[in-house]
């Protein structure tokens, strides 16, 4: 059965021992190897089939020979490894990519334009591949003393080449809240962005603060964005968010049903909503008769959401 959230639900064997002894650019030749590409955002899609287009060696070995791409193991795929490689170097025409495809049968685009119609381990693989090389690509410097780094362990670990300092630098992920608050009335508690599309209506969400509990970081994102005292915050479910480096994790919450007051910085409006009132919202980018609109069936708070409406 399908992992009810996109971005995860992976089995690939991550291949640690390998990492740990293997050169990506021998990886790289390798007849069997596989790499799942990535450009300013984008990755390849064959509307045709539900999965992560894979590309084989005769079309990225020329490829890494001209540019020299950040490339990263990402594991083992039927006994071959599988590895990331970020093409954002290469001119692309206009925003639709790098011309790769002899055949035409497949275009660029943005994972959250597809995610959520593909399979849960072809998402996880992409948010895994995505995250990685995002982090990559703003990792290029020590943050104690600002040499450069050098790439290590399957791409996994920059290394600072300055031998006084040598500080390792891992893949980072920053942990987010994100809550649906219930009142008494039987009414959810949902805010907007004003960046966001008009309309849309989400849970509310925010960082965790160094010396928090994830369960104090959620009372404190809905009290600092709504003005709204929360309790009984109960664990749901958490979810990578490569967009580029968070994981987000899903509670519910009780309020009295106090008047919600927008803090008018990160969210411009905020208010309860009832069943019938949420029947009325639109989704897939369409909003409803009331010009309101759901979050992404990719998102936690979509899952948030529609369990409650499910009751």
């Amino acid at each position: 059965m399908r992992d009810p959230l996109s971005y995860r639900g992976g089995a690939l064997d991550r291949a640690n021992l390998l990492r740990h002894a293997a050169d990506p650019a021998e990886l790289a030749r390798h007849p069997g190897a596989r790499f799942l590409v990535y450009w300013r955002g984008l990755h390849p899609v064959d509307p045709a089939r539900p999965v992560a287009l894979r590309l084989e060696p005769a079309q990225v070995l020329p490829l890494i020979a001209a540019f020299d791409p950040p490339a990263l193991l990402l594991g083992i795929e039927a006994e071959a490894p599988l590895i990331a490689l970020d093409l954002s170097a290469m001119d692309g025409h206009g925003d639709s990519g790098p011309p790769l495809d002899p055949s035409g049968g497949w275009t660029w685009q943005g994972l959250r334009a597809f995610g959520a119609h593909l399979p849960a381990p072809e998402t996880a693989l992409l948010a895994y591949a995505r995250g990685m090389l995002l982090w990559r690509s703003r990792t290029r410097f020590c943050s104690v003393c600002g040499a450069t780094l050098r790439f290590e362990e399957g791409g996994h670990v920059g290394t600072c080449t300055n031998a006084a300092c040598a500080t390792q630098h891992y893949p980072r992920t920053d942990p987010a809240v994100i809550v649906l608050v219930v009142d008494p009335a039987g009414r959810v508690l949902l805010g907007r962005q004003p960046q966001w599309t008009p309309g849309l209506y989400s849970c509310l969400a925010g960082f965790v603060e160094p010396g928090e509990a994830l369960e104090e970081a959620a009372a404190r994102e809905v009290f600092e964005e709504a003005g709204v005292q929360i309790g009984d915050v109960r664990y749901v479910a958490s979810q990578p968010w490569p967009f580029p480096s968070s994981l987000m994790v899903g509670f519910t919450a009780t309020a009295s049903g106090a008047d919600p007051v927008p803090d008018k910085r990160e969210i411009e409006d905020v208010r309860w909503f009832t069943r019938a009132e949420l029947d009325r919202f639109g989704s897939t980018g369409t909003p409803g008769p009331d010009g309101h609109l759901l979050p992404g069936p990719d998102s936690i708070a979509r899952l948030l959401i529609e369990r409650w409406r499910r009751g």
